[in-house]
């Protein structure tokens, strides 16, 4: 097995878990955790896992097909291009606002100067 075999493995597998937990969100209401309630942040959560997943899958068929010659590098150039807009939408317009929210609080809350 080569060593883009196993990226190619890996990117399939997370694109596959990303996919299922956003069909999950939007099919059971709720995000794991529960942390989240407002219904228009849960269906975010869901479409931004699910476009996620597609930025994922997308890059694993375009690894697969061009290791299996399925297709050409062409193809699989067009394949990056459009899992990169997907990527850019999922981050852009679906991403959840309070997890980097609570991160920069908790940037806000260290003291300057003070070393971990």
């Amino acid at each position: 097995m080569e060593l883009m075999d196993g990226v190619t493995i890996v990117l399939a597998a997370m694109g596959l878990g990303e996919l299922f937990l956003g069909l999950y969100v939007l099919a059971a209401g709720r995000v794991p955790g529960g942390r989240v309630k407002d219904p228009e942040q849960i269906r975010k959560f869901g479409v931004f896992y699910i476009l996620v997943s597609g930025f994922l899958l997308l890059q694993a068929v375009g690894n697969a097909g061009v290791q299996f010659d399925l297709f050409s590098w062409g193809v699989q150039a067009v394949l990056v291009l459009l899992s990169f807009v997907l990527g850019v939408i999922a981050l852009t317009r679906y991403r959840p606002r309070f997890v980097l929210t609570k991160w920069r609080r908790g940037a806000e809350q260290t003291t300057p100067g003070h070393r971990d």
